[in-house]
């Protein structure tokens, strides 16, 4: 039974991957090096599914040659993820060249280690299934090429996932400079993904280690082929809702850590300039604003308005926003009766879900229970105040 699920999830799993790659190589939007990109990472994880589904099903002995064939392949799932991000976040096109041909050191490592098992011919692949007709030198063989495969896709893997990750957060970084709304911009979601793909595959490592000592465990095997196939799908479907990505050259942006050019008296009208048009023009409550448009509107050049929030301010864009944003949102938690959604809506943001997230960062406190608290503090007036405005309503 166990075995009819897994070659069901690892089915399932592998048509995901190539309905996602057909798609993909439909895409009119995205950039040639995002499309190639997306799909090599698709036909990665496609050979990993396909190897899986190729021992489980018992194919190799139909095809004994092809058994560990995707080793190589699976050791540059790493590098794949990483590129595939690169040229996410990156405003140009990417071109794979100089230092990205270390890439294939992993999968040619595997290759080279590979070879002794390769060599070795279709029966004595295949007489090493049963312990009663394996050769135990051919075996020994059978267990290295195992063994190294797992050992350099763990370190691949890991260096370049890592690697991803922190181009992650320095994208993220940048777009908080940017964008007063980052949620379709930071590719958290991507980050999310990496963080379980990691734990699959390092369950997946593990599980090859006891099958090389001999164990298996049936329902782990299922567990980890239900987390995959889940996975991928969530991945293939946020992969291909990713929108392009805005770029305003966040990178030339002064940061907290250079010296300030603007004195502290020049940026202390600044500041008081950002905050009044802020505030007067409720420029707040535009979901879309970004530090060009509040460069446009003050006549403040963007690297003056960076420098005077991140040095004078000590703090970015997005937060700055964010912080009248939540002033706001408090005074229509107390004075209104409107959803929080609602609130959250009117005062700029684009979900619930962000805007509990920036209104706990600013006040320490969820929405709802700053409601409940401020207004068993509020002046009685201000309370049948907001009961008679209630009762009209209704």
């Amino acid at each position: 039974m166990f075995n009819t699920l897994l070659i069901i999830l690892y089915a399932a799993a592998a048509a995901i991957a190539a309905f996602t790659l057909a798609m993909t190589l439909g895409q009119k939007e995205w950039r040639k090096d995002q499309i190639i990109y997306f799909a090599v990472l698709l036909i990665t994880l496609l050979a990993h599914v396909l190897g899986e589904l190729f021992l489980i099903s018992e194919a190799y002995r139909v095809a004994p040659h092809l058994a560990g064939a995707e080793f190589s392949i699976r050791a540059a799932l790493g590098p794949a993820v990483f590129f595939y991000a690169r040229s996410l976040i990156s405003p140009k096109t990417t071109h794979f060249g100089g230092r990205d041909w270390l890439s294939l050191t992993g999968p040619a490592l595997v290759i080279l280690t590979s070879l002794p098992f390769a060599f070795l011919s279709a029966d004595e692949k295949l007489a090493l299934v049963d312990p009663a007709t394996r050769d135990p030198v051919h075996f020994q063989i059978a267990l290295f090429t195992c063994t190294s495969a797992v050992l350099i896709f763990l370190i691949f893997t890991a260096i370049y996932l890592i690697g991803t990750l922190r181009l992650q957060v320095r994208h993220r970084r940048d777009m908080m400079r940017q964008f007063a709304n980052i949620e379709r911009q930071s590719l958290d979601w991507l980050r999310n993904i990496i963080f379980v793909f990691s734990g699959a595959w390092f369950f997946l490592a593990m599980k090859q280690a006891l099958w090389v000592s001999g164990i298996s465990l049936p329902p782990l095997n299922l567990v980890l082929a239900f987390i995959e196939v889940i996975t991928l799908a969530v991945f293939a479907y946020l992969g291909l809702q990713q929108p392009s990505l805005k770029f305003e050259n966040a990178r030339q942006l002064p940061d907290s850590s250079r010296v300030p050019i603007l004195t502290d008296t020049r940026m202390a009208r600044t500041a008081t300039k950002l905050i009044t048009a802020l505030n007067t023009n409720q420029m707040y409550a535009d979901s879309e604003l970004s530090l060009r448009k509040l460069s446009d509107v003050t006549g403040i050049t963007k690297n003056h308005i960076s420098e005077t929030l991140s040095q004078h301010l000590g703090i970015n864009f997005f937060d700055f926003v964010n912080s009248h944003r939540v002033e706001e949102a408090k005074r229509l938690l107390v004075e209104t009766n409107q959803t929080i959604l609602t609130i959250g809506l009117e005062v700029g943001f684009n979900s619930r879900s962000t805007f509990n997230a920036a209104f706990k960062k600013h006040s320490g406190t969820t929405p709802s229970a700053y409601r409940i608290t401020a207004r068993k503090e509020a002046p009685p007036t201000l309370q049948s105040a907001k009961f008679a405005a209630s009762t009209m309503s209704e």
